[in-house]
């Protein structure tokens, strides 16, 4: 049988079966590993992937978190629009908006999807937010809107992060002996 290239589709489906039928990450891995080549994004994908566990665990924070970036976004937007009329710089402004939607938007579909490393990402990113705000800061409500939402964002989807994946990483992957990497670090809860 010959191997072929990733295909995240099948692999996430093929994880979440496993997980299902009482497979361990390990097996799952090693089954994976055996049909598809490159084994480092297999292992990704398999802690990228979370468990029904911690999904039913986690919920409730996911929501919250996902309310934050959707009153966050809602915020700005209005911001920009107040913006626009101060300066009348229109173009710039709702080129902004709409970049700022797009990526918002994506946030929210990883984090709504339970996708593991767009809670690093979103956590990374939202930091540069805030300094962002804090470097352009001229005072008022909206200053102190953005940084408490950007902090409480920011802490949110890092404490998801850790939680409901704590095996993702791009360096930290552990190795046996045989080049085979390692999935059971940590019991899942």
């Amino acid at each position: 049988m010959s191997k072929k290239s990733i295909d995240v589709k099948i692999i996430r489906k093929f994880i979440l079966d496993g997980r299902n039928s009482g497979k361990t990450d390990q097996e799952i891995y090693h089954e994976l590993s055996q049909k598809f080549y490159d084994k480092k994004t297999i292992a990704l994908l398999i802690t990228g992937t979370i468990t029904a566990e911690k999904k039913k665990k986690y919920k409730i924070y996911n929501i919250i978190l996902l309310g934050l970036i959707g009153f966050f976004v809602l915020f700005n937007v209005l911001c920009f629009f107040s913006l626009i009329e101060q300066t009348r710089e229109v173009w710039i402004f709702l080129l902004l908006a709409a970049v700022f939607l797009l990526v918002a938007g994506y946030f929210m579909y990883g984090i709504a999807t339970y996708n593991g490393p767009i809670y690093r990402m979103c956590w990374i990113f939202t930091i540069w937010v805030l300094l962002l705000n804090i470097i352009d800061a001229k005072g008022g409500v909206e200053i102190l809107v953005n940084v408490l939402l950007t902090s409480t964002i920011i802490f949110l989807s890092f404490y998801l992060d850790k939680k409901m994946f704590p095996n993702y990483s791009h360096r930290n992957l552990k190795k046996d002996n045989n080049g085979e990497y390692i999935l059971l670090w940590k019991k899942s809860t």
